[in-house]
């Protein structure tokens, strides 16, 4: 074919004839073409991937022919392209994302072919399109939300869904629809147990609160006689044997003021009773000391 010797080739229009056959590779050294139109034809076979080649063709139309296979992805690449027609062919597979690449896009017609799978979400990001058909196909999925795609041209899909007039809303994938409830049943979780642990919380705070007043209080019900003597029957026993061992340092001998045949006498200073006396019984007592020994504690 001689058009591959017309390199300085700008518009090639042969649209409406009988041409036959596949597109030759000559017209791949046509990179200075503005515009191409090969429809209402017979071509047949692939869409050579050459024409991304031509970076700054604006028209590119094949409709109303035979072309199978799948969309060359390297269309992507005429960067200024604002017109794409690929209707009424044979085309299948799905529609590739690199589309999306052709931000100066006003005009997009891919109907009337077997085109599958969804619609490329990256068709969101191109604000420049104007008039969309891709009817007539097996697309699903959700549309893109462009505003483009409102009034698009979409029907003869088999399951195409969106916030578009005529058609249903998309269904939630099960996948979200999973982590949407167990994100609700985690909220419904923290708000049943929430108030649990807060009243937990609460009880616990009022509890010690009331601890710390008892023993407040017992403290100063602590009273010395007039002979000296005191009273610690309203004292707690351990809380008051801890207070004794840490003031002594565990009983340390420079505390000792007297030793006897039954313990040893510590004085020891104590916050809430001031000095007191203490007496320490030997471990090694033998019963009959131990015995007198209570026998005086009952006695008191």
């Amino acid at each position: 074919m001689e058009f591959g010797k017309l390199t300085a080739l700008v518009n090639l229009f042969l649209q409406n004839n009988h041409i036959s056959g596949n597109i030759p590779r000559e017209l791949g050294s046509l990179t200075k073409l503005l515009s191409l139109d090969l429809s209402n034809n017979r071509l047949n076979g692939s869409i050579p991937t050459f024409t991304g080649d031509y970076m700054n063709m604006f028209l590119l139309n094949l409709s109303n022919n035979k072309f199978s296979q799948k969309i060359p992805k390297e269309i992507g690449r005429i960067v200024h392209l604002t017109a794409l027609d690929l209707s009424h062919n044979l085309l299948d597979g799905e529609i590739p994302p690199q589309l999306a690449s052709l931000l100066d896009l006003a005009n997009l017609n891919l109907s009337h072919n077997s085109l599958s799978g969804r619609i490329p979400e990256e068709f969101e990001s191109l604000t420049g399109l104007q008039d969309v058909v891709l009817s007539y196909n097996e697309l699903e999925g959700p549309i893109p939300n462009n505003k483009a795609f409102t009034n698009a041209s979409l029907e003869g899909n088999k399951g195409l869904c969106g916030n578009v007039t005529g058609f249903v809303q998309c269904k939630m994938p099960s996948s979200m629809m999973k982590k949407q409830s167990m994100a609700k049943g985690r909220k419904l979780i923290l708000i049943t147990l929430l108030p649990v642990l807060g009243a937990l919380v609460l009880c616990a705070f009022v509890s010690i609160l009331l601890m710390c007043v008892k023993r407040k209080r017992v403290l100063r019900d602590v009273d010395r006689g007039d002979d000296g003597l005191l009273s610690i029957s309203m004292l707690e026993g351990k809380a008051l044997y801890r207070g004794i061992v840490n003031a002594t340092e565990e009983f340390d001998a420079t505390f000792c003021i007297g030793k006897g045949g039954h313990g040893s006498v510590y004085k020891v200073n104590l916050s809430s009773l001031g000095n007191i006396a203490i007496k320490r019984l030997h471990s090694s007592l033998e019963n009959s000391y131990y015995n007198s020994f209570m026998n005086e504690l009952r006695a008191l």
